[in-house]
Protein backbone atom coordinates (compact mmCIF):
# COMPACT_ATOMS: atom_id res chain seq x y z
CA UNK A 1 0.00 0.00 0.00
CA UNK A 2 1.11 3.52 -1.13
CA UNK A 3 0.67 6.58 0.44
CA UNK A 4 1.12 9.96 0.60
CA UNK A 5 3.35 12.29 2.71
CA UNK A 6 3.45 16.15 2.67
CA UNK A 7 6.95 17.75 2.67
CA UNK A 8 8.09 21.16 2.16
CA UNK A 9 10.38 22.22 -0.91
CA UNK A 10 13.36 22.52 0.37
CA UNK A 11 13.47 18.84 2.14
CA UNK A 12 12.38 17.80 -1.16
CA UNK A 13 15.20 19.42 -2.72
CA UNK A 14 17.46 17.51 0.34
CA UNK A 15 15.76 14.42 -0.42
CA UNK A 16 16.60 14.45 -3.98
CA UNK A 17 20.14 15.21 -3.78
CA UNK A 18 20.63 12.50 -1.09
CA UNK A 19 18.97 10.39 -3.71
CA UNK A 20 21.31 11.42 -6.16
CA UNK A 21 23.91 10.68 -4.05
CA UNK A 22 23.01 7.27 -3.59
CA UNK A 23 22.48 6.22 -7.08
CA UNK A 24 25.52 7.29 -8.11
CA UNK A 25 27.21 5.46 -5.45
CA UNK A 26 25.03 2.05 -6.13
CA UNK A 27 25.13 2.78 -9.48
CA UNK A 28 21.74 2.39 -10.67
CA UNK A 29 18.21 4.21 -9.49
CA UNK A 30 16.27 3.81 -6.34
CA UNK A 31 13.19 4.67 -5.37
CA UNK A 32 12.15 7.61 -1.79
CA UNK A 33 10.60 4.16 -0.18
CA UNK A 34 14.56 2.59 -0.35
CA UNK A 35 15.88 6.43 0.17
CA UNK A 36 13.83 6.86 3.34
CA UNK A 37 13.95 3.10 4.45
CA UNK A 38 18.24 4.06 4.35
CA UNK A 39 18.23 7.44 5.90
CA UNK A 40 16.19 5.35 8.82
CA UNK A 41 18.54 2.62 9.11
CA UNK A 42 21.45 4.71 8.96
CA UNK A 43 20.01 6.13 12.38
CA UNK A 44 21.74 5.34 15.83
CA UNK A 45 19.53 2.65 17.39
CA UNK A 46 19.23 4.82 20.44
CA UNK A 47 16.74 7.17 18.53
CA UNK A 48 14.23 4.76 18.39
CA UNK A 49 14.91 2.88 22.25
CA UNK A 50 11.71 3.69 24.17
CA UNK A 51 13.93 4.53 26.88
CA UNK A 52 14.73 7.87 25.01
CA UNK A 53 11.27 8.53 25.10
CA UNK A 54 11.37 10.24 28.59
CA UNK A 55 14.09 12.90 26.92
CA UNK A 56 11.91 12.81 23.67
CA UNK A 57 9.27 14.01 25.65
CA UNK A 58 10.67 17.27 26.97
CA UNK A 59 11.15 18.58 23.88
CA UNK A 60 8.97 21.50 22.88
CA UNK A 61 6.07 21.04 21.11
CA UNK A 62 5.31 17.49 22.44
CA UNK A 63 1.48 17.73 23.07
CA UNK A 64 0.29 16.72 26.91
CA UNK A 65 -1.77 14.23 27.64
CA UNK A 66 -4.80 16.81 27.85
CA UNK A 67 -4.27 17.39 24.32
CA UNK A 68 -4.26 13.58 23.16
CA UNK A 69 -8.17 13.54 22.14
CA UNK A 70 -7.86 16.70 19.84
CA UNK A 71 -4.85 15.44 17.69
CA UNK A 72 -6.40 12.36 17.63
CA UNK A 73 -9.44 13.61 16.00
CA UNK A 74 -7.01 16.51 13.69
CA UNK A 75 -5.44 13.53 12.28
CA UNK A 76 -8.11 11.52 11.72
CA UNK A 77 -9.61 14.30 9.21
CA UNK A 78 -6.20 14.49 8.21
CA UNK A 79 -6.58 10.70 6.84
CA UNK A 80 -10.22 11.10 5.63
CA UNK A 81 -9.01 14.24 3.41
CA UNK A 82 -6.02 12.03 2.38
CA UNK A 83 -8.49 9.71 1.24
CA UNK A 84 -10.94 11.54 -0.62
CA UNK A 85 -8.20 12.80 -2.66
CA UNK A 86 -6.44 9.50 -3.56
CA UNK A 87 -9.11 6.82 -2.24
CA UNK A 88 -8.37 2.95 -1.02
CA UNK A 89 -8.07 0.93 -3.96
CA UNK A 90 -8.43 -3.10 -2.70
Amino acid sequence: MTTTIQIDDETKKLLFRIKLRLEEQKGEAITYNDLIGYLIESQPSNLIRKSNLQQFRSLKGILPKSAKKSYIDEKKKDLKQEENLAPFKE
